[in-house]
């Protein structure tokens, strides 16, 4: 790379209208736990309360509250409620959440490509 060169990334960084890192941003959008694990439900067509709560093992039904108001709130999500007797309440991504897709794809072909490798050095210690 020359001196009058520079990355993509470099020249976000290096954007003045940006007051941080645009790769961190997204980070505490989709970081917290439990998120993208939400995001990637909706993805698969899962878009009940009840069903995140089958399909995601582990998450509290008040965690799960407190996610999805977030992402709504973001715009991430929208909330529509599809029936009112009884009460059924359904979440759909956004044009904006539709927009992390291939963001998804691109950490699940990542974390493929790192697991396949196998060996010690690639292993990651989480305690």
């Amino acid at each position: 790379m020359t001196d009058n060169s520079c990355s993509i990334i470099e020249t976000i960084y290096n954007t003045p209208e940006l007051k941080s890192c645009p790769i961190e941003t997204t980070f505490k959008i989709i970081g917290k736990k439990w998120t993208v694990l939400i995001i990637r439900e909706i993805f698969r067509g899962h878009k009940q309360f009840n069903r995140f709560i089958e399909n995601i093992e582990g998450i509290t039904p008040k965690v799960l509250t407190e996610r999805l108001r977030d992402l709504e709130r973001l715009g991430i999500i929208k909330r529509e409620i599809v029936s009112e007797y009884p009460i059924r309440v359904e979440y759909t991504l956004t044009n904006l959440g539709k927009e992390f897709e291939p963001v998804l794809l691109a950490a699940g072909s990542f974390s493929m490509k790192f697991s396949r490798t196998g060996s010690q050095e690639h292993q990651i210690n989480y305690w």
